[in-house]
């Protein structure tokens, strides 16, 4: 892969393509999904530099968390995050919208969508860097997908020029009814090369994990409520090779929590950006 600051170059289907043409590669089978399953208008285009996604009159945007260890404060990769708006400008909750949706199809589209474009941004964003980009996978999208969790987005990212080894994975627990289904989906994912994530942000989150029959790469562990209950009752031995990460608002983390867990990431800006150049 040949690469510049801004005219990143991909080889998709044996030709090479610039990154802003790889966009309009996937409009054109987004627009053709859209079509046969009927489908919110849906797309990518880009403003201000950066990629930008529609669904219905939704507008997403990303924005990327630099995940550090705490050993020594390296940067080991990027967690993506979600900016969304209505067509007026208001800010949405995702959670919400996905909950909101009765459409399988919907679902299932939206969530490939979200990860799409957080991995055109992450390519324009951080060309030329190996470390790892973790991407969340909605939990909606996991239970509405039956069987070979992964195949499709595999297919996605290697248009890109991402591979899975490079991509984390990561979801929510629902429930112990569904847990079968997670376990399964998040097997078939490693099957495929991805590295598997949980993300905890409450005390029953963490009785889910230890029943979930899998043991994750990576933990997301939001704070305080979860961190402190990590660092109190660690994790049983099986989980020993498994990072936990903790999710800050802001830089205040003090020193026993940071011998306890392995790396950080802030998530302090609820703030949701909009691009400037208008909208077409």
């Amino acid at each position: 892969m040949m690469h510049s600051l801004n005219y990143l170059v991909l080889t998709v289907q044996g030709r090479t393509m610039p990154l802003t043409e790889l966009m309009n590669y996937f409009n054109d089978q987004l627009q053709t999904q859209a079509r046969t399953r009927s489908l919110p208008k849906t797309g990518f285009f880009k403003a201000d530099n950066s990629y930008w996604g529609r669904f219905g009159n939704l507008i997403l945007g990303s924005r990327f968390q630099a995940i550090h260890t705490f050993a020594d404060d390296k940067v080991i990769g990027h967690n993506s995050d979600l900016l969304v708006r209505s067509a007026t400008g208001n800010s949405l909750n995702i959670d919400s919208i996905f909950n909101s949706l009765d459409s399988t199809d919907q679902i299932i589209h939206l969530d490939r969508l979200v990860r799409t474009l957080h991995s055109l941004n992450y390519l324009q964003q951080f060309d030329g860097r190996k470390d790892l980009l973790s991407l969340q996978v909605q939990p909606r999208h996991i239970i509405s997908v039956v069987s070979d969790h992964g195949k499709t987005f595999e297919k996605i990212l290697s248009d890109c020029g991402l591979g899975p080894a490079r991509v984390l994975l990561h979801t929510r627990l629902l429930d112990t009814t569904t847990l079968p289904h997670f376990e399964q989906a998040l097997g078939s994912y490693r099957q495929h090369g991805y590295k598997i994530g949980i993300r905890l942000s409450e005390p029953r989150d963490l009785d889910l994990l230890q029943q979930l029959g899998l043991i994750p790469e990576v933990i997301f562990a939001d704070h305080p409520a979860l961190t402190q209950l990590l660092v109190k009752d660690p994790l049983p031995a099986a989980f020993a090779s498994t990072r936990q990460i903790l999710i800050a608002k802001n830089p205040g983390i003090d020193v026993k929590t940071s011998s306890a867990l392995d790396g950080y990431l802030f998530n302090n800006d609820d703030t949701v950006a909009v691009p400037r150049t208008a909208i077409s």
